[in-house]
C-alpha cells in the first residue's frame, strides 16, 4: 500500500490519497491496453531457428561465459517460431542481454534454407506476431540468381506441379501466387513454390524473398528477407577430345573439346602440352592454353597455329595437348583427355603424298630409297646399289619387276600429273678402270640415268616430252667427302660417303607458267 498526503487549498485540513497493489495492477493494465491501441502486428517472412555449435561459437564474441553455458541447453533444437525461440532464449540469458542482443542472436540462429530439385515443392510463408483479427495480404518479392518462371496459381499448387511444358524447363522455379493471405483469428500464411528438376548441371543458385509495402493494419517485423539455396542433384558433365590423333599442317587449326551432357554453367577446360614439338618454334596459342565452354553449347575451341615453313616435307613433330583434370572447374574428364597431334611439314610445299605412301606401305621392298621435297620439287632418290652392278649402267634384271610396280604406281598419281621430271645421275669419286666402257664418272652417270629415263618411258608410260636427263659424276655429293676439320675421310667413313653419293634422282618439278619469249637476234 502506499499512502500520500497534501495540505489544503489555504492551509486547510490535509487531504490522504492511498494506492493498493490492485490499483496498480488496473494502472498498469489500462496503460498497456492503451499503448496497445498504437502498436500495430509485426509481419516477418516465416523461418526455423536452431543454435548450432559454429553458431554458439560466434556468440562467444559478445556473450559471457554463464549466459554461453544457457544457451548451450539450446544446443540442437529446432524452433518453427521466432516469438517462442525468442522467449526460451530470454530465460537462458536474461531480460537485460536479450534486449542488448536479440536481433543479433535471432539473425545468428536463423536456419540457412537449401533445396533440392529433386524436392519439386516449397512453401514460403510469413508470421504474424499476434493472431489478427481480419484477414491480411501480404505481398512478396522474388529476386536472386534463380530463374523464376510464371506465377500460375493452377499449375504450381501444395501438391507440385501440375504439368510441366517444355517452355517451362529454361526456369528454375515456378510461383503459386506472389501474395500470402493470413487469415482472421490466425498467425501464419503460405503459398507453394514449385522447383523444376532439368537435366542441367548448375551452381547453387538463390532465391531472395521480401516482404513489399504492407497494409496499414500491420508492420515489418525483424525478420523481412530470407535466402533460399537451391542445389543441383545433377552429376558433373565430362569434357573430353572428339578427335584422339590427327595430322596438321602448317596454318590454323582447332583444338575442340566437347561437353556431355550440355551444362548450365560456364566451364574452363585448362590444356597442357608436351610431345618433340617446340612452342614457339613449331606452334603457338594465340588466346591461351584454355577453352572456354559457354552454358547450353556442347564444345569449345582455341585457335592453334602451326608454323612449319622451314621444315621438310613429311618430317614431323608430335604435340599431346591434354586436360588439365586437377585444376577442371564443373566438370569432370572424360573417356578422351589427350590429343595426339602430328605435325606434319610444311602443307605449301610440293605435294608427295602418293610416293610418300606407297615408300612407306614398301620400305622393306625398297629400302635404301629417300624422299626429300622443297616447295616446287619431289626429289626421288634411288641407291645406285639397288639398279646397277659397281661401274655399270645396265638395271639389275631382277629389280625390273619391283621397279616397274614403282614407277607404274607413281605415273599415276594425280598431284604428279604434267610434272617436269628430271633424270639425274650421280656418282662416287673413283676413277673408271681400263677395261670400263665408260671413259668417266661424267659418261657413267649420264649413262645411267639415260638408262632410267628409257625404262620410265617404255616399260612405265611416262610422256618422253616430260623427261629429262643430266650427269652430273662426283660433282654434287649428298654426304662430304671430308671430315668437320676439313680433312679427307678414310676407311668406312670414306666407304659409307661414296655409297650415298652413288644414286639416281628422279625430280618431278612443278610445271613453270607459261614465259613470253622477245626475240632479240636477228
Amino acid at each position: 500500500m502506499f499512502v500520500g498526503k497534501r495540505k489544503g487549498v489555504g492551509g486547510g485540513a490535509e487531504v490522504r490519497w492511498i494506492i493498493t497493489f490492485a490499483d496498480l495492477i488496473t494502472l498498469l493494465f489500462c496503460f498497456f491496453v492503451y499503448l496497445s491501441m498504437f502498436t500495430k502486428p509485426q509481419v516477418s517472412i516465416k523461418g526455423q531457428f536452431k543454435v548450432t555449435q559454429p553458431v554458439l561459437s560466434s556468440f562467444q564474441a559478445f556473450l559471457p561465459a554463464k549466459a554461453l553455458g544457457q544457451i548451450r541447453q539450446m544446443l540442437g533444437v529446432t524452433y518453427e517460431m521466432e516469438a517462442e525461440f525468442a522467449e526460451q532464449l530470454e530465460k537462458n540469458i536474461g531480460p537485460e542481454l536479450m534486449a542488448l542482443y536479440k536481433k543479433r542472436l535471432i539473425l545468428a540462429s536463423l536456419v540457412k534454407v537449401r533445396l533440392s530439385e529433386q524436392q519439386l515443392v516449397s512453401r514460403i510463408g510469413v508470421v504474424v506476431s499476434d493472431k489478427v483479427e481480419e484477414e491480411i495480404h501480404v505481398p512478396l518479392h522474388f529476386t536472386g540468381s534463380a530463374r523464376r518462371g510464371p506465377t500460375d496459381s493452377t499449375l504450381c499448387t501444395d501438391e507440385g506441379l501440375q504439368a510441366l511444358p517444355p517452355e517451362l524447363m529454361q526456369y528454375d522455379y515456378l510461383l503459386g501466387g506472389e501474395t500470402v493471405t493470413v487469415r482472421k483469428d490466425e498467425q501464419v500464411g503460405e503459398l507453394p513454390l514449385c522447383l523444376i528438376n532439368d537435366d542441367l548441371f548448375e551452381l547453387d543458385e538463390t532465391i531472395v524473398v521480401q516482404i513489399g509495402n504492407l497494409e496499414e493494419n500491420v508492420e515489418r517485423g525483424s525478420l523481412i528477407s530470407r535466402q533460399v539455396v537451391i542445389s543441383d542433384d545433377e552429376p558433373l558433365p565430362k569434357v573430353s577430345f572428339a578427335i584422339e590423333r590427327r595430322d596438321i599442317y602448317e596454318g590454323s587449326v582447332n583444338v575442340t573439346a566437347h561437353i556431355h551432357p550440355i551444362s548450365g554453367v560456364k566451364t574452363t577446360v585448362p590444356l597442357a602440352t608436351r610431345g618433340t614439338a617446340t612452342e614457339g618454334m613449331d606452334y603457338r596459342f594465340s588466346d591461351g592454353k584454355a577453352i572456354t565452354i559457354y552454358p547450353y553449347t556442347e564444345k569449345g575451341s582455341i585457335a592453334l597455329e602451326v608454323m612449319q615453313e622451314e621444315v621438310p616435307l613429311y618430317a614431323t613433330r608430335s604435340l599431346i595437348v591434354e586436360i588439365l583434370r586437377e585444376k577442371l572447374e564443373h566438370a569432370e574428364t572424360g573417356k578422351t583427355d589427350k590429343q595426339l597431334n602430328t605435325i606434319v611439314g610444311a602443307l605449301k610445299m610440293k605435294d608427295c603424298s602418293g610416293i610418300h605412301r606407297f615408300l612407306r606401305e614398301n620400305k622393306g621392298q625398297f629400302k635404301g630409297f629417300e624422299l626429300n621435297a622443297t616447295k616446287s620439287r619431289c626429289i626421288l632418290t634411288l641407291p645406285s646399289a639397288f639398279l646397277f652392278r659397281s661401274g655399270e649402267a645396265t638395271l639389275f634384271a631382277n629389280r625390273v619387276g619391283e621397279l616397274h610396280e614403282f614407277m607404274t604406281t607413281i605415273r599415276n598419281r594425280y598431284e604428279l600429273e604434267g610434272d617436269a621430271i628430271r633424270v639425274e645421275g650421280h656418282t662416287d669419286d673413283v676413277r673408271m678402270g681400263p677395261n670400263s666402257p665408260y671413259a668417266n664418272n661424267w659418261e657413267l652417270g649420264s649413262a645411267r640415268a639415260t638408262n632410267v629415263a628409257v625404262f620410265m618411258i617404255q616399260q612405265a608410260g611416262f610422256d618422253s616430252n616430260l623427261l629429262a636427263v643430266a650427269g652430273y659424276a662426283e660433282t654434287r655429293p649428298r654426304v662430304p667427302l671430308v671430315d668437320h676439320s676439313g680433312n679427307r675421310k678414310r676407311g668406312q667413313a670414306l666407304r659409307e660417303a661414296r655409297r650415298a653419293n652413288r644414286r639416281v634422282d628422279i625430280i618431278f618439278t612443278r610445271p613453270p607458267a607459261a614465259e613470253v619469249t622477245r626475240r632479240f637476234f636477228p
